[in-house]
């Protein structure tokens, strides 16, 4: 599973271009935050330190959240930085999402709470990824790993998502595509078989419980799925709370 990722990254250090080059992220303040990685086998939450350099305004939105550009290195001496220690532009790219709120700003402490569950629910869609390509399918996926970061100098420690930025584009020249949706949408003109076998596969295999929707990215490797339910009190693998889970109509999923 983890071969896709490391594909990606791969060829992006091989071509030594960073998309972001021109952006300045370098030149911005460095940011102390705390970090929040889920440990889905015991339902834990592991904390760590980071340093960051985020973008201060989005530089895309959607209808629930908006998106920074952000660079990141671990707050500990790695080997990666003793030769340049602390140099920005080698930092790798992560994007920030957090709920848009009606003032802009990113202090929304109601949101706490769905920041962390995303990050469960990625964890949640990436165990279903992992039973699909059990079955042998000829394409394997990858959901991305992500992380709660909290933003802990700024007023009210707001939280957010974060991710690695994928850049890149696919065997047939696409760049970051949305599959499908959970209100329907399929997106029937990508000649695209193994998102929509990905999505069917944890149906099916959930014994008609839940659905894998949402499926976006680059390639194989998605992100920010949504795991849709019939039965709002099914348990699902990992320790997370379904109570803000979408109890979804599968007809107008599947249809």
């Amino acid at each position: 599973m983890t071969s896709i990722f490391r594909k990606l990254v791969a060829e992006a250090v091989a071509k030594h271009v960073d998309p972001w080059a021109d952006k300045g992220i370098e030149k911005l303040p460095a940011e102390r935050v705390t970090r929040y990685t889920y440990m889905p086998a015991k339902g834990e939450w592991q904390m760590d330190v980071s340093l960051i350099k985020m973008e201060a305004q989005p530089f895309d939105r959607g209808a629930q959240r908006q998106v920074y550009r952000m660079k990141k290195i671990s707050q500990a001496p790695t080997a990666h930085w003793k030769k340049d220690p602390l140099d920005w532009r080698k930092a790798p790219n992560y994007v920030v999402k957090c709920y848009i709120t009606p003032d802009g700003t990113m202090n929304a402490n109601n949101n706490r709470e769905k920041c962390f569950q995303d990050v469960q629910i990625q964890y949640e869609a990436s165990y279903w990824a992992s039973q699909f390509n059990k079955a042998g399918p000829p394409k394997h996926i990858k959901v991305i790993q992500c992380n709660v970061l909290e933003l802990t100098g700024r007023e009210g420690s707001p939280v957010v998502g974060c991710e690695r930025f994928v850049d890149g584009h696919d065997k047939c020249g696409d760049g970051f595509v949305k599959h499908n949706s959970n209100s329907g949408f399929v997106d029937d003109q990508q000649s695209r078989s193994t998102p929509q076998a990905f999505s069917a596969h944890s149906f099916y295999l959930s014994q008609g419980k839940l659905m894998v929707v949402d499926i976006q990215g680059v390639g194989d490797l998605y992100t920010d799925p949504q795991v849709a339910l019939t039965l709002p009190s099914f348990t699902l693998t990992y320790p997370v709370s379904t109570s803000n889970l979408p109890v979804t109509d599968m007809y107008s999923v599947r249809s």
